[in-house]
């Protein structure tokens, strides 16, 4: 893993302190973040949400990102950003835009 990729996700687990990330076999970086806040809309208070870094990463943006809208199961979520900029863009930025899909959307 990078050691920028390390930095930004030690920043975004100071915001999110029930942040944990795994680095897999395929160099991917699995990060998961609980406790998430929804909107009432969503019929739920919180939920987990589980986003891969793919290789590349952050160069290569992330796409898309899964939760557990049930409590148990991981849905998926077409999601990426408008723009990427690897110089600008963070863990924590991604894991703000996440929020802010669910702010934005209608289950």
């Amino acid at each position: 893993m990078l050691e920028s990729v390390k930095i930004q996700l030690d920043e975004a687990k100071k915001r999110y302190s029930s942040l944990e990330s795994q680095e897999m076999q395929d160099s991917t970086v699995h990060v998961v973040v609980k406790d998430i806040s929804l909107p009432a809309r969503w019929g739920r208070e919180k939920v987990n949400i589980l986003t891969v870094l793919p290789t590349g990463y952050p160069q290569a943006a992330p796409n898309g990102f899964s939760a557990q809208m049930d409590g148990q199961n991981w849905s998926g979520f077409c999601y990426r950003p408008a723009s990427w900029n690897p110089a600008r863009e963070s863990v924590w930025k991604w894991i703000k835009l996440i929020e802010r899909f669910f702010e934005e959307n209608s289950p």
